[in-house]
């Protein structure tokens, strides 16, 4: 009885044992199995900081190149208004040029209607007076002609005075003296003049 106790004890500390050790294992494959999955995770962990950093300088260079965009796309929007701006100006400069330019062409038919007008009526003119614009032609050079002969007589009486002058003077005045503020030079009526002698004081 005592020795069947003992084996049952014995089979008892043996499965005890056999549990011990089967516990033991499983832990340590766990630990193994924990040890890989920590170095593992620590991998990935590592491998998600490296990425993070790289999506991190990525995120800072699409902020900046965000923000230069923003820049410059507010710059465009101001040129672009700037632009419509002056395309406004321009459409309504436009716009009073082709009403000028409409007025014009208006002045411009009318102007060419009284030409025409005007130049029928001097080609009837003309038709009817080139008579006259001989006669006037011929008055014209007959007036020419009569001015050259007076200007001609002017010069001979001109040259004759002066020649007549130039003999008075060259013959001095012999004598004659002025009366009333006349000279006596070419008077009819002769003059004597009689000096005295000077007195004795």
């Amino acid at each position: 009885m005592a020795a069947r106790r003992g084996r049952w004890i014995l089979i008892a500390l043996s499965a005890a044992l056999a549990v011990s050790l089967w516990r033991a294992v499983a832990v340590e494959r766990e630990k193994e199995r924990l040890a890989a999955a920590y170095e593992e995770a620590a991998r990935l962990t590592k491998e998600l900081e490296r990425e993070r950093a790289h999506l991190t300088s990525e995120l800072t260079a699409s902020q900046q190149t965000i923000q230069g965009q923003a820049d410059s796309l507010a710059n465009l929007r101001q040129e672009v208004v700037a632009v419509q701006g002056q395309l406004d100006d321009t459409m309504k400069h436009l716009a009073a040029l082709q009403r000028e330019h409409n007025e014009l062409q208006q002045e411009h038919l009318a102007t060419s209607e009284q030409l025409d007008s005007v130049t029928s009526e001097k080609q009837d003119l003309l038709a009817k007076f080139s008579d006259i614009k001989q006669l006037k032609l011929a008055i014209k050079d007959v007036r020419r002609k009569v001015w050259a002969q007076r200007w001609e007589g002017w010069r001979a009486r001109a040259a004759a005075q002066r020649e007549r002058d130039l003999q008075i003077l060259a013959a001095g005045n012999r004598g004659f003296v002025v009366r009333d503020g006349a000279t006596t030079l070419s008077s009819a009526r002769k003059l004597q003049v009689h000096v005295l002698e000077p007195q004795p004081q």
